[in-house]
């Protein structure tokens, strides 16, 4: 069984030198192998995420040279 946004985190891997040339320390906005857009606030994309996608699973990431751990959010919990 795939990991949830194991897709999403690939994309992220393909494209992410190219994102640290153009975007570093930005927040790039993913869903499945495509790359939506890239944000200069962690909420500009997340919002950006929830208007054009809905309550889907996507992927928020800060483009960065060293990884940081990774966090999830979802409505989905109904908490």
């Amino acid at each position: 069984m795939q990991a949830l946004l194991d897709q999403e985190l690939a994309t992220y891997e393909a494209h992410r030198q190219r994102l640290l040339a153009d975007h570093e320390g930005k927040f790039v906005l993913i869903h499945g192998s495509e790359l939506i857009g890239v944000f200069d606030s962690e909420k500009d994309a997340i919002d950006q995420g929830f208007e054009r996608l809905g309550n889907v699973p996507f992927l928020v990431k800060q483009i960065l040279r060293v990884e940081l751990p990774q966090s999830f959010v979802t409505n989905l919990l109904g908490i």
